[in-house]
């Protein structure tokens, strides 16, 4: 069985920090939250997108995926304490 990496990510500025530490890399994973279903996302740090799958949603932008992954409210205010993030690749 292939170890995945776990992490948890408390704010959503350490999670935006570690996808911008990936520079131009491809990362596959799946994000677990407090509360609801995990998710399987793709990031494309060439075009700074993620895309949820299967279903292909895209996001206009990192912001706008992290505010969905922290489940936050229409002020930005976060509504889960953390994310936890198991990488595929």
């Amino acid at each position: 069985m292939q170890h995945q990496e776990s992490i948890r990510f408390t704010t959503l500025d350490e999670f935006a920090q570690y996808l911008e530490n990936l520079g131009k890399g491809q990362l596959d994973f799946t994000a677990y939250p407090i509360a609801g279903e995990p998710e399987s996302f793709h990031y494309d740090g060439v075009e700074q997108i993620v895309t949820r799958q299967p279903d292909g949603k895209t996001f206009d932008n990192v912001e706008d995926f992290l505010r969905y992954a922290f489940q936050c409210d229409p002020e930005g205010y976060a509504n889960t304490e953390y994310v936890d993030v198991k990488v595929q690749s």
